[in-house]
């Protein structure tokens, strides 16, 4: 089947660059994979996971793994596999106003909890309350705008917003609904400005949800499901799913080879060319993770401040980078190295792209821009003789092939002149880092987008740590085309209206760089035959 995005073929890795010589493992590389015949029903599904956390079941909290969410729990509308767009699940309808502050739904009316009573409006209103104002709430924020939540019937709900929200539909809206009946009475005991689901006790109550699966037991490092075979749509072919918690990926490669789980995600290539004989299919998917080392504009305090506020500097150091290599020398073939600002199918423009790797014509913009070798030492110098050498500080906890990146990236701006210290610094002290002290030239970043763009913070002025306490501009970025494009984003009440306006985006940091981008490393499925 031909890709869906035709601006990642290129980016595509076959079975010789993913998978060694002879491995049992069959490459599927596909975002809509088919198959032939009819599945075999019966039987238990496990699958080995990361960060459980069983007994965290406060779902505005987002302590657990998602998958524990996304098996017993059902959003109103649901993420398109393949572009993010918003679909149809519990909600089969839903209108928005000229002016994008008021959402209407249509839900389902043959939807049943797990304990047999209907799914209504009200467990909408009930969720979004919780979500809003829940002291653990994870995603506060996507309800800043909310100001009302009311049903007209039991299928409809109103959501009236004090502002526009181009967000809403992919953020908001796709996020699990609960069951008002379960923690209503809970929540009422609490005094309005502590409310949490936190202290909920699940051991006399289980979690209650409207999913293809019904949860039954957990313990320390596992969760036990059955089917619910009154699913309102097809129900699972397995009898069971146990969600089991392995901590680290070299341990979830290894309990799969040794068929105590029959699916991993994610997995990372250099565990791949560690396992042994058991067949199974490696799914490749594209995914929405982000990687950049961001520039940072008020690099005061450095021995080269100022230097990256020039273009030719920056261009320089994009030119010097080479993705395709870190594609393949870190990631096994399994990158994304075209992704950049966006990464968001349904947002992406094919057509504004990283520039190819080439130090020839990175030398050249640098000497353009004044630094040249003058002691002889093989690295350039200012006109006053300051070395053009670099510091970027990345937390400990860094994702260890985005460290690999970066080591590479450092030997590659070494062959231009460049130097590059790396500087890791512990999670707190990371965060003090980009928002007060701002000592350093390039500080490295990695994170999951959500379906809706919502990252405008990392270009807008009126972001910058410097002059805003809550700001996340981490390398002070302002311009004024960046910030036009981000008003009429912020503004927009139509899909076509965001795409329009987030391609100027695109546009405005390809041409004056925000950041250096990465790439985005694809997701890795491992199944049992």
């Amino acid at each position: 089947m031909p890709s869906q995005h035709p601006d990642r073929e290129r980016a595509t890795p076959s079975p010789a660059a993913g998978l060694a010589a002879g491995s049992p493992l069959l490459l599927v590389d596909d975002q809509t994979p088919s198959y032939g015949g009819t599945p075999t029903p019966g039987g238990t599904l496990r699958i080995g996971r990361p960060n459980l956390s069983p007994g965290a079941f406060n779902p505005a909290a987002f302590a657990q793994d998602f998958q524990v969410a996304a098996s017993y729990l059902d959003p109103l509308l649901k993420p398109d596999r393949l572009t993010l767009l918003p679909t149809a699940w519990l909600a089969t309808t839903w209108t928005v106003s000229e002016d994008g502050r008021r959402i209407t739904y249509g839900l389902r009316d043959d939807v049943l909890w797990h304990d047999g009573t209907p799914f209504t409006s009200e467990d909408v209103i009930f969720s979004f309350k919780v979500y809003a104002s829940d002291i653990s709430s994870a995603v506060r924020n996507f309800f800043t705008q909310l100001e009302t939540v009311v049903a007209s019937d039991e299928t409809t709900v109103v959501v009236e917003l004090n502002g526009n929200d181009p967000t809403w539909l992919f953020n908001a809206s796709t996020l699990p609904i609960f069951q008002r009946a379960q923690y209503e009475a809970f929540w009422n005991d609490q005094s309005p400005s502590l409310r949490s689901l936190d202290g909920f006790d699940w051991r006399k109550s289980k979690p209650i949800g409207t999913g293809p699966w019904v949860i039954e037991t957990w313990g320390n490092d596992d969760i036990a499901f059955t089917r619910n075979d009154d699913y309102w749509m097809t129900p699972p072919w397995q009898d069971s799913l146990r969600l089991v918690q392995t901590d680290t990926p070299s341990e979830r490669a290894s309990a799969w080879e040794a068929g105590e789980i029959d699916l991993v995600w994610p997995i990372r290539a250099a565990d791949i060319d560690h396992l042994g004989d058991r067949p199974g299919r490696l799914y490749v998917t594209d995914s929405s993770k982000v990687q950049f080392v961001a520039f940072n504009f008020g690099n005061g305090g450095m021995p080269l401040a100022g230097s990256l506020a020039d273009p030719l500097v920056r261009e320089a150091l994009s030119l010097a980078i080479d993705r395709e290599a870190y594609a393949d020398e870190v990631y096994g073939g399994f990158l994304d190295p075209l992704a950049g600002t966006i990464v968001q199918p349904w947002a992406r423009d094919a057509d504004i792209g990283l520039p190819a790797h080439n130090p020839e014509q990175a030398v050249a913009l640098l000497n353009e821009a004044g630094y040249y070798d003058l002691d002889g030492d093989g690295y350039l110098d200012r006109w006053d003789g300051v070395p053009l050498s670099l510091t970027l500080v990345h937390p400990t906890d860094i994702d260890p092939e985005l460290l690999r990146v970066l080591s590479r990236m450092r030997l590659d701006l070494m062959k231009i002149g460049v130097g590059l210290v790396l500087t890791a610094v512990p999670p707190d002290e990371f965060v003090s880092q980009w928002t007060r002290f701002r000592a350093y030239d390039l500080i490295a970043f990695s994170y999951i987008a959500y379906p809706g763009f919502s990252d405008f913070d990392l270009y807008g002025s009126p972001w910058d740590p410097t002059k805003n306490i809550s700001g996340w501009n981490p390398g002070s970025f302002s311009n004024p085309e960046a910030d036009a494009a981000i008003e009429a984003y912020l503004g927009a009440s139509t899909l076509e209206e965001q795409q329009a306006a987030l391609k100027d985006l695109q546009r405005v940091t390809n041409d004056d760089l925000f950041a250096l981008w990465l790439g985005s490393p694809k997701t890795l499925v491992l199944v049992a035959a």
